[in-house]
């Protein structure tokens, strides 16, 4: 689907892999997903292949007025200057914003420094209010990851939970009526630090949103055939629970 087809509010799923073994076997996209509020256009985590994807879907990285970098890992970040460098058209238009951890911009740098300049850079902290273009974004808790991980509430009307171990807070925080969660794994597996479709259980008992919207899938979870899993949730829990797939849009 093309972004100028549906509406100025709508989310666009450019890519939906998760995982070593399916983002750089490109079993799906990994391209992470743009949205559009009042005709806004933002990216958030521009994975590997986002700058062909985008073009692909008529997205025009000139027109960005953010990026949301939820952490520095390379299925998130491997596009984001080329996302940028896009975004400022080659440095000659300073403009745009990119929210990223500190420790993806200081510590073990994902964003190349010499481009800086050319936009606006905020590092995201835990319980924080950002206004980017008129749209709100609000970072809630530190994730449970190996790196410093947040997830947003966008202007009220969805959040994105990205990488995370489960925690009992979770559900209180991101309460929209569409929930995105990058669901890894179709089981827990121990000594992984992400979510698995057994989480999504505990979650929608504290909180059931309108639309559930799971994605990131690791190589174990798409063998289950994630859209069957989200069908028997659904069914389960009386909650409209979706698994996206590469181009995807959904109007918000």
């Amino acid at each position: 689907m093309r972004i100028n087809t549906i509406s100025d509010n709508q989310l666009i799923f450019l890519g939906t892999a998760g995982g070593r073994f399916t983002v750089f076997n490109q079993l799906r996209k990994s391209a992470g997903i743009w949205f559009k509020i009042n005709n806004k256009l933002f990216a958030i985590d521009p994975g590997p292949g986002a700058l062909i994807e985008a073009i692909k879907h008529k997205l025009q990285p000139s027109s960005l007025s953010g990026i949301f970098l939820s952490h520095r890992h390379l299925d998130h970040c491997a596009d984001i200057n080329a996302i940028i460098e896009s975004m400022t058209e080659g440095g000659h238009k300073k403009r745009g914003t990119v929210l990223a951890p500190y420790d993806a911009t200081e510590i073990d740098p994902v964003i190349l420094r010499y481009n800086r300049k050319n936009f606006t850079l905020i590092n995201t902290n835990e319980f924080s209010s950002y206004d980017v273009d008129g749209i709100k974004i609000e970072t809630k808790a530190r994730h449970i990851h190996t790196v410093d991980v947040y997830g947003a509430i966008f202007d009220n009307r969805f959040s994105y939970i990205a990488d995370t171990r489960y925690f009992d807070d979770l559900p209180n925080m991101y309460k929209t009526d569409i929930v995105i969660a990058n669901v890894v794994f179709c089981h827990e597996r121990k000594g992984f630090k992400h979510l698995s479709s057994d989480d999504i259980y505990k979650f929608l008992e504290v909180f059931k949103p309108k639309k559930f919207i799971i994605t990131h899938f690791g190589l174990s979870f798409l063998k289950k055939k994630p859209w069957e899993v989200a069908k028997e949730i659904s069914d389960k829990t009386g909650c409209d629970v979706v698994s996206a797939y590469d181009g995807m849009v959904v109007d918000i």
